[in-house]
């Protein structure tokens, strides 16, 4: 018997949260209930990942869409044209996307990206096959419940299961799809390529740390939303206090300009804090880089939900000092295993980082119960075998 083919259809090639997420998932389906395909728009780091790991994959281009609002002074507004011209644009995505999928038989699609759920929901609507909607981050709130209402509204009609990484995105959306079409699956990792056990000496090396120096990291794409000024901030506060303390902040702006990138350097050489403050820039050895980490810091002051950076530095053993943005609080459940702040609040953030710089024991304590917390909740295969139960039910109804 024939296992049935699952398409992981991604909306980007680029890797960011969700296409480490995708890249995963590929990893660990089992191979004794489904086949696997991902699927990209363009060629990039996730089909070369792909293809290094002897992952299925192809290349299906769509469309280039547009900016769906406009910044007037310090707001956004809707642009109405640009809504009419991707609509049309997401009908031609779907249109070669149902080709690239007949071709291979495909027998699920799973999509993976808030663009891609629409065009993939069409393509196997088209094709008369279940459409599962893999859905990782919470929706706009910039028209009220808008964009929610809509979103859940086309769900119900395209997809027969929505798989979302947090509770936040399921209350959000519960309201506007079919009861019970809603399963919360929290992300997760490989507990043993992230592990208190490797070893981060090289990393350290690396970025002329030595072993009695204090590391501070943050692992995420250079975007406002998630908090690296304020961080820096918070950082200023506290480094006259800790002098051998080193903030690394590792990523790059991925989907966005370089503009905030460049600002966070200057905002760290007008702090004069040049010798405290490292950026890595984009790193593909995460593991070794959360084990060179003593503290790793999210910062994010905006919607965040089960981040993959925050699950791997549980998974490492990392003490974790974190903004209590929806999503992020409920990974720690109501263990001590964080510290959580108020997001956006500068000088209580400095106030965990003093406590874990002056807490040795407070740090291991931390970091061990983050890790017993993902071993036992977040692992990677946990997580790929909740999706298989999706799979299988959207198959079968």
């Amino acid at each position: 018997m024939t296992l049935p083919l699952v398409a992981l259809v991604d909306v980007s090639a680029r890797m960011g949260g969700v296409e480490f997420s995708t890249l995963y998932l590929a990893q660990s389906l089992s191979a004794e209930r489904f086949r696997r395909l991902v699927v990209c728009p363009t060629e990039g780091d996730l089909p070369r990942r792909c293809r290094e790991l002897g992952i299925p994959m192809v290349i299906v281009p769509r469309p280039h869409l547009f900016a769906t609002s406009i910044r007037v002074g310090e707001r956004y507004v809707v642009n109405p044209v640009a809504w009419l011209v991707n609509l049309v644009l997401l009908i031609v995505a779907a249109q070669w996307l149902t080709r690239g999928l007949r071709d291979r038989q495909v027998d699920l699609v799973c999509t993976k990206g808030l663009l891609a759920h629409f065009y993939g929901g069409l393509a196997a609507r088209r094709l008369s096959i279940p459409c599962v909607w893999h859905i990782q981050d919470l929706v706009s709130t910039r028209a009220g419940n808008l964009y929610a209402a809509a979103l859940g509204r086309v769900g119900q009609w395209l997809a027969q299961a929505l798989i979302v990484d947090g509770n936040s995105i399921a209350e959000q959306l519960a309201p506007y799809v079919r009861p019970g079409q809603i399963t919360v699956i929290a992300n997760g990792v490989d507990t043993d390529q992230f592990s208190p056990e490797v070893d981060g000496q090289a990393v350290r090396r690396e970025w002329s740390v030595s072993d009695r120096q204090v590391v501070i990291g943050n692992v995420a794409r250079l975007t406002p939303w998630k908090g690296q000024a304020g961080l820096i901030r918070a950082f200023g506060q506290v480094s006259a206090e800790f002098p051998d303390a080193r903030l690394v902040l590792v990523g790059s702006p991925v989907f966005d300009t370089d503009a905030y990138e460049q600002a966070l350097h200057q905002q760290v050489r007008e702090a004069g804090l040049d010798g405290q403050v490292i950026f890595a820039g984009y790193r593909w050895d995460l593991p070794q880089v959360m084990a060179a980490l003593d503290v790793f810091v999210s910062s994010s002051i905006d919607k965040d939900t089960t981040p993959l950076a925050v699950v791997s530095a549980m998974a490492a053993g990392k003490a974790i000092v974190a903004t209590g943005v929806a999503g992020v609080a409920e990974l720690f459940g109501n263990e001590p295993a964080a510290i959580l702040v108020t997001p956006a609040d500068d000088e209580v953030l400095a106030g965990g980082l003093r406590e874990v710089l002056t807490q040795p024991l407070r740090r291991r304590a931390l970091g061990q119960a983050a890790r017993a917390r993902a071993v036992r909740e977040l692992s990677l295969t946990q997580f790929a075998r909740k999706c298989e139960d999706v799979f299988r039910q959207a198959l079968t109804a």
